[in-house]
């Protein structure tokens, strides 16, 4: 494996806010792979088996099934259990003080579990690269306490893109019931749009103080990339410093106007069944939210992220 720390485009932000198709978009690029939500890895790939955006159960696909053998010399070596522990301990919104005080603190001194986790996470990132032979490896697990904690590691070069989205639309989406492909059966969660609202206030302050803080970061509106597509995509491409895209000069072969064509597959474990197909997509603003969320729960939106509306562009 390289010498050099291992770029890593983090695409961080609440979710249903546009991020698995904007990943989708730039995992069709030369020199750059999709992996996913790695932070659901553990639960629903190593011990669950489910589905791969591949297609593949998470067993038999060729991606992972490498992944395995490169880290750890297979997945039956690693102690599932033991790593969803330490998911549950070390990588939530409640844990992230202390993560961000190691960033503070000039990124030393990491407590012991705090290590251990990043001595499962690095080792799966690195080997999806090499594997892959990716530039830049697109890790959409959104968490921030999970962009904070990677960007600790010195053997990763971590940039986060921050996806940012109208909070009444993002609320909305989160009350729809969806299914989950990969899990016959099963439905997405839903959450109420005051819970929703609440997270989108915190999680996005969270990122810009994880900014300010050092870590190289980019700010988007989703509704931006879906008015101007190829002027935002090449703006990632030249944070991400893209340069197996051809740079400034990069081409959108999947791009037509509106119109994309996505045919690179995604071995994403977790997400919006969106990973999964919707190859030919016409972009869109999505404003279903402002006939479709009741009027009761717009107000209860808009009054908890009145603060930080207009900081991102939103009129409330």
């Amino acid at each position: 494996m390289s010498s050099e720390p291992q770029r890593v485009l983090f695409i961080g932000g609440l979710g249903r806010s546009g991020t698995t198709l904007i990943e989708k978009m730039l995992n069709e690029l030369p020199g750059t792979f999709a992996v996913g939500e790695t932070l659901h890895l553990w639960e629903r790939g190593v011990r669950d088996e489910e589905r791969c955006g591949c297609g593949e159960p998470f067993a038999t696909c060729p991606h992972w099934s490498k992944v395995g053998e490169l880290a750890f010399e297979g997945w039956d070596n690693v102690d599932t259990d033991r790593v969803i522990d330490l998911r549950w301990k070390i990588d939530r919104s409640r844990r992230l003080p202390s993560i961000l005080a190691k960033h503070r603190e000039g990124a030393t001194g990491l407590d012991a579990e705090q290590q251990e986790y990043l001595d499962y996470l690095r080792p799966v990132l690195l080997a999806s690269a090499e594997i892959s032979g990716a530039e830049v490896l697109l890790d959409s697990s959104k968490h921030l306490s999970t962009a904070a904690l990677l960007a600790l590691d010195p053997a990763l070069d971590v940039r986060v893109l921050h996806i940012t989205r109208d909070p009444r639309g993002v609320a909305y989406s989160w009350t729809k019931q969806i299914d989950r492909p990969e899990a016959e059966g099963s439905l997405m969660p839903t959450y109420k749009p005051s819970r929703t609202a609440t997270r989108w206030v915190t999680d996005n302050l969270g990122f810009d103080s994880l900014a300010k803080l050092g870590v190289p970061t980019l700010r988007l509106r989703y509704e931006d990339v879906l008015t101007e597509p190829a002027v935002r995509l090449r703006e990632i491409f030249d944070f991400a410093g893209l340069t197996s895209a051809g740079g400034d000069n990069v081409d959108l072969p999947f791009l037509d106007g509106k119109s994309v064509t996505l045919t690179t597959p995604m071995h994403s474990v977790a997400g919006n069944p969106l990973r999964f197909g919707g190859d030919d997509i016409t972009l869109r603003l999505d404003d279903a939210w402002r006939s479709k969320l009741d009027e009761k729960a717009k107000a209860t939106v808009t009054r908890i992220t009145r603060p930080v509306l207009t900081r991102y562009g939103y009129k409330p």
